[in-house]
């Protein structure tokens, strides 16, 4: 089957945090008086997202909510007040709404512009905020795609299916006409599955589960991958 309608998700498979997110964390957080290195910080996230429950909050408040309490335990002791993590935070957040702070893929734009050549409708469907917009836009993202859906403004996330019939209404397609692509087995490629669309799993440095249909690259996508 050749889909109609091909959907991406963002972070991690279109564009990345540069150049760490550690480093990103660490420099405003010594901006605030916080003694931090990138390294140790970007082990402390890690730490810390993979020990609390991260799923993303189903509004744009509940969102901000999920990630400052994730910060704040990443910087739990190096703050010497209150006020000083707050002015952080706000800081950080902003800074993450800012193009200069991620990076398009080599493989994103051309694969974009790929799909508009072959025709097919295109699509953003994200576990993120309304800061989204503003990044698709300044990373010239914006117009190579048809729609771009952020979760904690629809109020509804991968891996639900709910995000992805919105996405299918969007497209004004069947399920079995879209293809999702992604980095998340979970969200992306199981949450596809479960919604009834095809999915890819986009494994740039990792090895896929078996049975799941990978790419390393998102050039595949427009190099044969259809025919």
């Amino acid at each position: 089957m050749i889909p109609r309608a091909v959907f991406f998700d963002a972070g991690n498979t279109l564009f990345r945090p540069h150049p760490s997110v550690g480093d990103i964390y660490a420099r405003v957080a010594r901006r605030h008086g916080a003694r931090a290195d990138a390294l140790g910080i970007e082990a402390r996230f890690a730490a810390e997202w993979s020990r609390h429950d991260n799923r993303p909050r189903r509004s744009v408040k509940g969102e901000k909510a999920r990630w400052k309490a994730l910060t704040r335990r990443v910087f739990d002791g190096l703050f010497r007040t209150e006020a000083d993590f707050a002015g952080f935070f706000e800081e950080l957040h902003a800074e993450f709404a800012h193009p200069r702070t991620w990076r398009l893929y080599p493989d994103a734009l051309p694969t974009l512009k790929a799909m508009n050549k072959l025709g097919r409708v295109v699509g953003i469907v994200s576990n993120w905020d309304e800061r989204l917009f503003e990044l698709c836009d300044g990373l010239k993202v914006t117009p190579w795609v048809d729609f771009v859906l952020a979760s904690a403004v629809e109020g509804t996330s991968k891996p639900d299916r709910e995000i992805f019939r919105r996405a299918l209404a969007k497209a004004g397609v069947r399920p079995s006409e879209a293809l999702h692509v992604g980095d998340s087995y979970r969200e992306d490629y199981r949450g596809a599955r479960r919604a009834g669309l095809a999915a890819v799993l986009l494994c740039r440095r990792t090895s896929a589960p078996d049975g799941v249909r990978a790419i390393r690259s998102l050039r595949e996508l427009s190099t044969g991958f259809f025919t």
